[in-house]
């Protein structure tokens, strides 16, 4: 069996990149570059699954630290991609959900339509198996992928999963 690494970037293809670089670097604070450019020669296109010659402008972001959970953001053009048909109101079978850890999620909340995103669903503490665990909440970047962001303290050194426990184990009736 192949064995792989922890994820080290999801690419995402936008029709706006610089609209969805403003919503992952302001909004999200995915503030450092990685790598910025066109992809105008090799074969990336190849890999892209599109035709010869596609334009390819691209930004990888990423939080400060180690160069993993990147996002890469790729603008399609001459021809562009079709647009993909979903729901947007719910998760649709084959969508994938990019989950991050967030400090603070009101700001996020605040901001969100005005950085060119929806809500599915505001924070509100996650419950499960009757306990109430940390706040949660579920958004659309400008071109609807679906995000899960988990209010978490990030200086704490630890995550909900390590210890869940410790994840306000308030039972419930």
């Amino acid at each position: 069996m192949a064995r792989t690494s922890p994820m080290i970037r999801c690419a995402l293809f936008v029709r706006d990149l610089t609209t969805s670089t403003r919503f992952y670097r302001d909004l999200l604070g995915l503030d450092e570059v990685f790598f910025e450019g066109e992809l105008s020669d090799g074969n990336a296109w190849r890999l892209l699954g599109v035709p010869a010659g596609t334009q390819t402008r691209a930004v990888i972001l990423k939080a400060p630290g180690p160069g993993i959970g990147m996002v890469g953001l790729f603008e399609l053009s001459a021809p562009a991609p079709a647009p993909l048909t979903r729901n947007n109101a719910c998760a649709n079978v084959g969508e994938a959900c990019l989950v991050f850890y967030c400090n603070d999620l009101t700001p996020v909340h605040a901001r969100l339509e005005e950085a060119g995103g929806t809500c599915l669903c505001p924070p509100v503490h996650l419950e499960v198996n009757h306990q109430v665990k940390q706040r949660e909440m579920t958004l659309r970047d400008p071109d609807g992928v679906m995000i899960n962001l988990i209010e978490w303290d990030l200086s704490r050194g630890d995550t909900p999963e390590h210890d869940p426990g410790r994840q306000r184990a308030t039972s419930r009736p």
